[in-house]
């Protein structure tokens, strides 16, 4: 079995020995940065679906994302990615009624690496902290998390009020987490919706780019 392999059903099989291991290997091999970090999130993607399938638990998604976070640690150091200038700026929570914030975690730490500068609400954040967040700090983009299907009402709470208060067309609006999907996407009006990692950090740099690219 390839390196990469091995490194991606250890992340998959919650092995933080092994994944923290191979990462060393990756690394002492010459692996990039990116290369990776693919690995991982593939890895911890596959978490993601035996969580849905019912095969993995609540208690298991916070394990995988405390091992990711701990390979993530031994990955920066590889970044290519010097500069000190922030990109764009994004500010993310966990909808209310939620406390499970390892996924929001990793972004964060993902989004940071890629010298966005971030503004982490928290936990069980309220719609009404939601705006104001932006209408104080005017993001760039606003990622709501979730985890459990009481976040689905809250995200709708908030998209309702950040319509209310004028605000929907001033930020990209993202939703996340294990409780979001197409359909909360459609009935929230949010612009987008991710569970992996990358496809939010994408999504970032997307508006980021489309906002800030020079007009001809």
């Amino acid at each position: 079995m390839k390196l990469q392999e091995h490194l991606i059903d250890s992340m998959e099989e919650l092995n933080e020995d092994l994944v923290l291991e191979d990462v060393r290997e990756l690394i002492e091999l010459g692996h990039t940065y990116n290369g990776i970090l693919m690995c991982l999130n593939i890895g911890i993607n596959m978490v993601g679906k035996r969580f849905e399938a019912g095969e993995y638990f609540i208690a298991d998604l916070i394990v995988s994302g405390m091992i990711y976070r701990s390979a993530l640690s031994l990955l920066r150091p590889l970044h290519p990615s010097q500069q000190s200038v922030p990109i764009g700026r994004v500010v993310i929570g966990v909808a209310e009624g939620d406390i499970h914030d390892v996924g929001k975690d990793i972004v964060v730490d993902l989004l940071r690496a890629e010298r966005f500068d971030v503004i982490d609400l928290g936990i069980d954040v309220k719609p009404e902290r939601f705006v104001y967040a932006v209408k104080t700090y005017k993001p760039d983009v606003l990622l709501l998390s979730g985890v459990l299907t009481i976040s689905r009402n809250a995200m709708f709470e908030t998209m309702s009020l950040i319509k209310k208060e004028n605000l929907r067309d001033s930020v990209a609006i993202m939703i996340g987490g294990i409780c979001a999907n197409e359909r909360l996407r459609e009935q929230t009006g949010a612009d987008a919706w991710a569970y992996d990692t990358m496809e939010t950090l994408s999504f970032c740099k997307k508006v980021v780019q489309k906002k800030y690219e020079p007009k001809e």
